[in-house]
């Protein structure tokens, strides 16, 4: 017994000992001397900071996966708001047959969209407001359903840069998040109208001039016809929301219809369609026979001279032959080109209308104008243009009434 005992009290210890040195390998590794406190032994803790480093990118990480984002898809580059057979007759420039990109369409005019993208939660609508200032003081807006991402604008100034905001708006009325872009349209050719059930419909400005300067846009415009006579056989009369738009967007006060009442199948006593506008008929005939019409030409140009006419709407049946004759005197008067002058003519064949090509099946109508035209004094279609308007026994003053109030000289209505 005594023997055994000892042997425990052996083994034991041996034990305590191998514990021991087992325990300082165990250490040895994380010890290290730091010259700085003179060579006392110093123990480094190498996981602490990549562990600290991975909760941080993780709560990083969190974070961002948070974050609401809305952002703004605007076209990049020039915008063209009409269609691809329109833009290649008008880059196709001085010359071009508009016989060779001819294409019956019910209208020329092609929206511009605006896409956008949406990571949040409790949204109630999409507010988009487009505008030409950068603070959106001039904006208009459109509201949409959260089941939508993107919308069609329509009636864009040309050669106007715009601001495109969506805002995500909750049932509270709170802003959830909002985005912007921007776009600009292009220079060429005219401003294209979507009004509802109406044709062929084109803002007058934009366009630079012989004088170097630029018609206003929002002042004037053409197109087709708002009403018709029962069995007419035509079915585009304007719409309810139409009306809504030319009266409280457009603004106009006051319908050229170049046709008369019977023709038009609505008396002066019933008065325009649209409201807070007077209708006023002017009744022509076209191209060279435009000329025998003094008084009712001079009562045309006497009205244009009087701001409190604007913003004006001219018309006939298709705004294409009657309207199409007016239109080219009026912008010949204002200094734009002959090219455009004509593009503005033809580019009626882009429409339910029917062609209009100068050097085609219309060759013969318009030569016989220009030749009128061009039989009065002047150097160039804008003297010839202002020879004839005084011909008529306009006013110079009248004259450079017309040009002040479309180069935005003098204050419409004001």
């Amino acid at each position: 017994m005594k023997k055994h005992s000892i042997l425990t009290v052996i083994c034991a210890f041996v034990s305590a000992i191998s514990i021991v040195s087992l325990s300082a390998c165990g250490t040895s590794g994380n010890t290290s001397t730091d010259s700085s406190t003179g060579g006392s032994p110093t123990v480094s803790t190498p996981s602490e900071k990549p562990e600290d480093s991975k909760s941080s990118e993780d709560s990083e990480e969190l974070e961002k996966s948070e974050e609401i984002v809305l952002t703004v898809e605007a076209p990049m580059g020039e915008v063209f708001p009409y269609l691809d057979c329109v833009k290649n007759y008008l880059q196709a420039g001085a010359g071009a047959k508009v016989g060779d990109y001819f294409q019956s369409v019910k209208s020329q005019y092609a929206p511009v969209q605006v896409n956008w993208t949406f990571n949040g939660e409790g949204a109630r609508k999409f507010v988009i407001e487009y505008a030409m200032k950068a603070d959106f003081s001039d904006a208009l807006s459109i509201e949409v359903s959260t089941t939508k991402r993107s919308v069609e604008l329509y009636n864009l100034y040309k050669a106007t840069k715009y601001y495109v905001r969506v805002t995500a708006v909750d049932s509270k009325g709170e802003v959830l998040q909002s985005g912007q872009g921007e776009l600009q349209t292009t220079s060429l050719g005219p401003r294209f109208m979507y009004i509802d059930d109406v044709r062929n419909v084109r803002d007058l400005g934009g366009y630079e001039t012989s004088f170097g300067k630029t018609i206003v846009q929002g002042i004037a415009y053409r197109g087709g016809t708002l009403t018709i006579p029962p069995n007419s056989g035509y079915v585009n009369t304007i719409s309810e929301e139409g009306k809504k738009y030319m009266s409280e967007v457009m603004g106009i006060k006051a319908e050229i219809d170049f046709r008369n009442a019977e023709e038009a199948g609505i008396t002066l006593e019933q008065g325009s369609v649209i409201p807070g506008a007077t209708l006023t008929y002017i009744t022509i005939n076209t191209y060279k026979d435009t000329f025998n019409y003094v008084k009712e030409c001079r009562t045309l140009f006497s009205m244009l001279a009087d701001k409190n006419n604007y913003p004006v709407y001219m018309h006939c049946t298709g705004g294409a032959d009657r309207t199409g004759t007016v239109v080219f005197l009026l912008h010949a008067l204002l200094g734009v080109s002959e090219m455009e002058c004509i593009q503005g003519y033809e580019l009626t064949s882009f429409s339910n209308y029917g062609l209009r090509d100068t050097q085609g099946n219309y060759q013969e109508h318009f030569q016989g104008f220009m030749e009128k035209l061009n039989s009065f004094e002047g150097n160039n279609i804008q003297e010839k243009t202002e020879t004839w308007v005084r011909s008529l026994g306009i006013t110079q003053e009248q004259i450079d009434n017309i040009k002040a109030i479309f180069f935005g000289e003098i204050e419409i209505g004001a």
